[in-house]
């Protein structure tokens, strides 16, 4: 893709991104005590840039329109997740719907059926893992993380079984360094000071950017 093409992608990502903020804002996604997304602008930002990103390392292809979508609800999925602890169900899971059906039609396009049903592996598999860890270890892991692990494994799972196993590690380990330096900084706090769906997003989204699409 061209810079000027790879920009105006950009423009997309910043006007869905306002219109996901607004849309947000006037249903009762929001948790108590966080009527807002914030703070102003910054989120239109990232998911300007996340766009541009996506569009320079995949180019045109029909794989971008199901990675720019998880970029355009994953941004607002980790201010929520950070502000408030908590991952909002009714996001998630028409959020998923949109990300199969953007894939479904990227595989029929490509006439590949093989990454989709690859992607349908990577949603079970995380969702075993995650749910293993739910079940097994009471109050360490949100049910949010667990249907959040369903969205970010069709997302991986595209890209190949490794790119879970990459992506997760990723977002645990920035999860852990976090925790580390906030203890470092404050002396000893809960493990529950930092929120682990927004490292899990930046986790899924770096292994998007840098593993090589197939």
């Amino acid at each position: 893709m061209t810079a000027a093409s790879i920009g105006c992608w950009g423009l997309v990502g910043l006007v869905i991104a306002s219109v996901l903020r607004i849309a947000i804002q006037r249903s009762s996604l929001l948790p108590p005590g966080c009527e807002r997304l914030s703070p102003p602008a910054l989120l239109e930002v990232v998911t300007a840039v996340a766009f541009s990103a996506l569009a320079w390392r995949i180019g045109a292809v029909p794989d971008l329109f199901a990675y720019s979508w998880l970029a355009a609800v994953g941004v607002p999925l980790a201010a929520i997740d950070w502000n408030s602890r908590t991952l909002p169900t009714q996001l998630i899971w028409p959020s998923g719907i949109v990300l199969a059906a953007l894939f479904g039609m990227a595989a029929l396009l490509d006439r590949d059926a093989y990454p989709l049903l690859r992607s349908g592996v990577g949603m079970l598999v995380l969702l075993a893992f995650y749910g293993a860890l739910y079940f097994l270890r009471p109050g360490q892991l949100g049910g949010g993380d667990l249907r959040l692990s369903a969205l970010l494994g069709l997302a991986l799972g595209w890209l190949g079984l490794s790119a879970i196993l990459v992506g997760t590690l990723v977002g645990w380990f920035g999860a852990a360094l976090a925790l580390l330096v906030l203890r470092i900084s404050r002396s000893s706090r809960p493990s529950h000071d930092v929120p682990l769906g927004p490292f899990l997003i930046i986790g899924a989204f770096s292994v998007v950017l840098t593993q090589q699409m197939t």
